[in-house]
């Protein structure tokens, strides 16, 4: 298996209260010249249902460990305004 994590930096999101969630997926897409990645996941439990859509991933090294195609593994963080991806592992 391989992944990334996001490396934590000081900004203002510090601020606002972040809650971590697990999920499983598949990417579908990897959106050109955006910071986006499209991924088709499970039910993520507390959080939302089922579906396909793209999740904003903030480190390079995100971007650099996932293909379309990869069954992956991730985290994401949310707080009261936005939603990023901050690990991801391929299941292989």
């Amino acid at each position: 298996m391989s992944g990334c994590s996001e490396t934590p930096e000081s900004s203002p999101d510090q601020e606002r209260e972040v809650a971590y969630h697990q999920a499983g997926g598949r990417v579908v897409a990897i959106l050109e010249n955006s910071r986006l990645i499209q991924i088709d996941h499970g039910d993520i439990d507390g959080f939302m249902p089922a579906m396909t859509m793209p999740f904003e991933f903030r480190a390079d090294s995100i971007r650099a460990a996932v293909s379309v195609g990869d069954s992956v593994h991730f985290q994401i963080a949310s707080d009261s305004i936005d939603n990023w991806l901050v690990d991801v592992t391929v299941i292989e």
